[in-house]
């Protein structure tokens, strides 16, 4: 199940979804969905894509100020700037 979201996809990965934010930006979309083997499991696994993005967050907080980091915001209430983009 992909999301609805109002932005050009531009990739859809095993786990991830990319979209194009404009202003050379983009939006990564961690999904619940698994796999194994190269090959995509039929069943999500729920809460899956927000364990990984607060991990990622975690490890990108750790990071920070020690090397450059391409990470904007995990909050999802920034998401109406970011959807806004292009929109009249």
């Amino acid at each position: 199940m992909s999301p609805q979201i109002p932005l050009p996809h531009l990739h859809s990965g095993k786990v991830r979804d990319v979209y194009d934010a404009g202003d050379d930006r983009l939006l990564m979309v961690t999904s619940d969905r698994i796999s194994a083997f190269d090959v995509v499991m039929a069943e999500p696994i729920a809460n899956k894509g927000r364990v990984l993005t607060a991990m990622t967050a975690f490890w990108f907080e750790q990071f920070a100020g020690l090397v450059d980091g391409h990470l904007i915001s995990t909050d999802t209430a920034d998401l109406d700037q970011i959807l806004s983009v292009g929109q009249p």
